[in-house]
């Protein structure tokens, strides 16, 4: 599954992972931020020393790693392993960035990508994750996205790829997992519906989260997002506001950029204290990796227990 995240792709892969025959894992950035565009894959020493500090990895997954396998052996292990865990017929996973190198590694495999309005993109990682400062950075992230996308689908013969929208998700929830499970393959389960039963995910997904960007966004934070994105908005099928168009120049993307750092930065520091946030941006700088992985590491212990379950 590959979408910006913050577009529903934990709903999905809840009722995708509650289908009798198909088990599906949350992110799989720990597999894919090593491997080069072009399919370069990194050295497997180098791999499994970087896995011991990766915050996904540590943090969602149980894998076992075999000393014996390389790096395409081991990742093709990890999914194996949730295979015979699950005890499903076939297993998917999550991608936020970097889409084409699922390509490189699994030449085979079908993609679905899920498009959300980018403006609610934008609003739920301001409002809701306190993730980015200003509205041009969040709507940049649903843009970085949605152009790995489009290089991605350069590459995909017609019946290697579904594209299905957030929004028909929470109104024709039903429709949309039919839809899915006949590209997968499979039929569809009303047992996909029991989600909500698991986790801290209690609801399904729930047409009310759809265009909350019409009421919480303000009138500029809407014209700077579609200033960035709406050409993206316009060719995935969403309308824009009838707000004037918000002119903006190389000089207010610099401002962006500088609130952005600081943002970032006081909430680096108000979470792992200043001591953490400085020794990994200086280890990140210096390249000093093992005092880097070190300082990751303790990041972690203090990240891990606050996700939610």
């Amino acid at each position: 599954m590959c979408c910006s995240g913050r577009s529903g792709s934990t709903h999905l892969r809840l009722m995708l992972d509650h289908h009798p025959q198909l088990s599906c894992i949350d992110e799989v950035g720990y597999i894919t931020e090593l491997v080069s565009d072009d399919g370069a894959i990194p050295d497997i020493a180098t791999y499994r020393q970087w896995l011991e500090s990766e915050f996904i990895f540590q943090s969602c997954c149980d894998f076992t790693i075999d000393p014996d396998l390389d790096f395409r052996g081991l990742v093709n292990d990890f999914l194996c392993q949730q295979r015979d865990c699950s005890d499903k017929l076939a297993v998917g996973a999550i991608s936020h960035f970097d889409f084409i190198r699922l390509l490189r590694l699994w030449p085979n495999a079908r993609f679905i990508h899920l498009v959300r309005d980018g403006r609610d993109v934008a609003y739920s990682w301001m409002k809701e994750m306190h993730l980015f400062g200003n509205p041009w950075f969040a709507a940049e992230k649903w843009r970085e996205a949605e152009q790995a996308w489009d290089r991605l689908a350069q590459h995909l013969p017609e019946g290697q790829y579904l594209e299905i929208t957030y929004e028909d998700m929470v109104n024709d929830t039903v429709g949309t997992l039919t839809e899915v499970c006949e590209f997968l393959g499979v039929d569809y389960n009303a047992r996909m519906l029991n989600f909500s039963k698991a986790g801290s995910y209690f609801t399904r997904p729930d047409p009310k989260f759809s265009g909350l960007w019409r009421s919480h966004l303000s009138p500029w934070e809407i014209q700077v997002v579609e200033a960035n994105i709406s050409d993206l908005l316009i060719d995935r099928g969403y309308e824009l506001s009838n707000l004037p168009r918000l002119p903006v120049n190389s000089l207010d993307i610099k401002r962006f950029k500088l609130a952005d750092k600081v943002f970032m930065w006081q909430r680096r520091i108000s979470f792992f204290g200043l001591r953490l946030a400085v020794a990994e941006y200086m280890s990140r700088r210096l390249n000093i990796k093992g005092w880097h992985r070190r300082v990751k590491q303790d990041m972690n212990a203090i990240a891990i227990p606050t996700l939610k379950r």
